[in-house]
């Protein structure tokens, strides 16, 4: 079966990909699940930029606000009085991005688990098994959104993230939650290297938290959270885990295969956010790979990196600077970080000036407290300055 273009993966990023080449293109989508959107891997807090409006039936919750919890008990609310976040039922926002593109034209594959891609005489050919049988599929350009695991980056000789985060999350109904804010707990004893979270989504509250080391088990801390006070009572109905790729590599792009979401380390470091940039980075190898289609010019397939780059890359860059440098903290830095920001002016210019999807446009604002950081740390300054 020959396609123009051939995706692997249909969660938001393959979706989108798909939907946006359907309409003028041929274009085949191939998930490994039966459903797409499952099993769940992600807490479904996603930014008003992620959020199509056909998906909207997804929605369950709006966040206005955050209050981040100190090693040592100290409370800082940030609170935005509007709408920053969505709380999404995942399975349905996933179930809703895939099944618009197939409307729209895309030929969905969905049970089929790729074994192999190779590029053949500017061609990519795909092995897949699908119902106990092993079919092949080709196509003259290639999106991998197959995930932190992905089998097109692997094909394409492009390195993997500098650094995976190992997460876990379970779903609790019977516990209280303000439904405005979600809750972040810091701390090396909480979850070293990262931070823990509740999320109220509607009749229940997710809770869950990544750790940075491989040899840290995150069930492990997870159990101990759930021991607060907050949580005790609550009932238990879901579990799940996953891993979250961070650290870019210099390209997404070899030949006629494109990477895009977690396959090419797209996540966000700082929050593990990994929906608006996947969804991002989809329309922009989307548009590559539809002007290559129509001009067999391969210097619009290289034109993808500049892009992403431009977009959200250097973005994604400074955050992991920035992580690398929170990851060394003592819980008695990251009390005294926090700390620095219960100040009303930085209160409110993070209220006014806040952005989830692209948190470095604070930069210029937080270096006025450049004496008090520069002391407290002065790698903090120079990633903010990078």
């Amino acid at each position: 079966m020959h396609s123009e273009v051939l995706i692997i993966g249909a969660g938001p990023t393959g979706s989108t990909a798909a939907g946006c080449l359907a309409d003028h293109h041929e274009v085949t989508i191939i998930e490994e699940h039966e459903t797409p959107g499952l099993p769940i891997q992600c807490a479904g807090l996603i930014t008003p930029r992620a959020m199509p409006e056909f998906a909207r039936g997804s929605l369950i919750n709006k966040i206005r606000g955050a209050k981040i919890h100190s090693p040592s008990g100290f409370t800082l609310t940030l609170d935005a009085r509007d709408t920053k976040a969505l709380v999404v039922d995942r399975a349905r926002f996933d179930e809703c991005l895939f099944h618009n593109s197939v409307d729209l034209g895309a030929k969905p594959l969905t049970g089929a688990k790729v074994r192999a891609v190779k590029a053949v005489d500017g061609h990519v050919r795909i092995e897949a098994r699908v119902e106990n049988n092993i079919q092949e599929f080709e196509g003259t350009v290639l999106i991998g959104c197959d995930g932190y695991r992905s089998i097109a980056r692997s094909a394409a000789g492009i390195r993997g993230p500098k650094h995976m985060l190992s997460g876990f999350q379970v779903d609790l109904i019977g516990v209280e939650h303000d439904p405005d804010f979600v809750n972040l707990y810091i701390g090396n004893k909480v979850a070293p290297g990262f931070f823990a979270w509740s999320i109220p989504a509607g009749d229940r509250v997710r809770v869950g938290l990544c750790v940075w080391k491989s040899d840290d088990l995150p069930s492990v801390y997870l159990k101990k959270l759930l021991s607060r006070p907050e949580f005790r009572g609550g009932k238990k109905i879901s579990s799940s885990a996953g891993k979250i790729p961070v650290g870019i590599a210099k390209t997404a792009i070899c030949g006629n295969i494109l990477l895009a979401g977690d396959a090419a380390c797209h996540a966000k470091p700082l929050s593990g956010g990994g929906v608006f940039t996947g969804i991002r980075g989809a329309q922009l190898a989307s548009e590559c790979a539809g002007r290559y289609l129509t001009t067999m010019q391969e210097v619009e397939l290289r034109k993808y990196d500049r892009m992403w780059k431009d977009d959200f890359g250097r973005e994604l860059a400074s955050a992991f600077r920035i992580r690398k440098v929170f990851v060394s903290l003592s819980d008695k830095k990251m009390d005294r970080a926090l700390r620095m920001f219960d100040d009303p002016e930085m209160l409110s210019l993070i209220r006014d000036r806040g952005d989830i999807d692209y948190p470095s446009s604070l930069s210029p604002y937080v270096l006025k407290l450049a004496p008090k950081l520069a002391r407290f740390s002065p790698q903090l300054i120079e990633s903010l300055l990078k």
